[in-house]
């Protein structure tokens, strides 16, 4: 099987987790008035706990291209990137996968709330669609959802 484009190995990946910081972008996507779509990770680092979806960027890709593949694979969404609000970024770091580091960009993005939702089974157990943060998410996560919540009011 070949790797789609920017896609590396995991045997490759392994290794650039030892060594590099990994540039990711997660998505706050507010779903109509009803508020914005929160998963339930399956997968490291934050897996089990309430968590944005959110993936690496590849290299070849840009912002607007890393950002429409997401909420595509991540919740089967078609999103228009030129709506993108930076919320800012993050450096987190993980006592998991070789101590992993990413260096995350949080965007607000919104949708017509009449999308169907498609989960990405392989990666998260659930999403619910709220307009607070619960207690069990991840830092990350918690850190662009307050600057949203904090930005509407």
């Amino acid at each position: 099987m070949t790797n789609p484009p920017g896609y590396a190995p995991r045997d490759v990946f392994e290794q650039m987790l030892e060594w590099m910081v990994i540039p990711t972008f997660d998505l706050v996507l507010s779903y109509g008035e009803q508020g914005v779509i929160i998963v339930r990770r399956k997968i490291a680092p934050y897996k089990d706990v309430w968590a944005l979806p959110g993936l690496r960027m590849y290299k070849g890709e840009d912002i607007d291209d890393t950002l429409r593949r997401i909420a595509e694979a991540e919740l089967g969404l078609e999103i228009d990137a030129s709506q993108k609000q930076l919320l800012g970024q993050y450096v987190g770091k993980f006592k998991s996968e070789h101590n992993r580091q990413d260096l995350s960009t949080g965007y607000h993005i919104p949708l017509r709330g009449d999308q169907l939702i498609r989960l990405n089974e392989d990666h998260f157990y659930s999403y619910e669609i709220t307009r607070t943060i619960p207690d069990n998410m991840g830092a990350m996560y918690r850190h662009y959802l307050s600057i949203y919540f904090d930005e509407r009011g």
